[in-house]
């Protein structure tokens, strides 16, 4: 991965969830070089994905990570689904780089403002 510099960005407030970033977030997790990755991780009981890289608008570092199935004595969490699930999941991901950006809320300690979503193959380790 060659990173870019971080782009100093106004906080988004007008389309934080513009279908854009989910094409440039996209865009950068199919490339040759990839800036922002999805990983399915499978501990046996747990399986979890870990997206980390570049945000998609302003190239400051993120990551999030979330559970997807944990399996304990009563069944499986995270497993909702009837009949024959979808092998993918949906993540969705707001930027949380530590980065400073202007008109911030107050309240809001990290990111840049916007959320994009990757969809992930459950089975998937690359």
């Amino acid at each position: 991965m060659t990173p870019r510099a971080h782009q100093d960005v106004e906080y988004e407030l007008d389309e934080p969830l513009a279908y854009r970033w989910t094409n440039a977030a996209y865009d950068m997790c199919s490339a040759d070089d990839p800036e922002l990755t999805a990983v399915v991780e499978d501990y046996g009981t747990v399986t979890r994905v870990v997206v980390s890289g570049a945000c998609p608008r302003c190239l400051g570092d993120i990551f999030r990570e979330e559970i997807l199935t944990a399996a304990g004595e009563a069944g499986v969490l995270g497993d909702d689904t009837a009949g024959t699930p979808d092998p993918y999941t949906r993540i969705n991901v707001t930027c949380n780089c530590e980065s400073a950006h202007k008109n911030r809320p107050a309240e809001v300690p990290t990111g840049c403002g916007i959320t994009f979503a990757l969809e992930v193959l459950r089975n998937s380790t690359a």
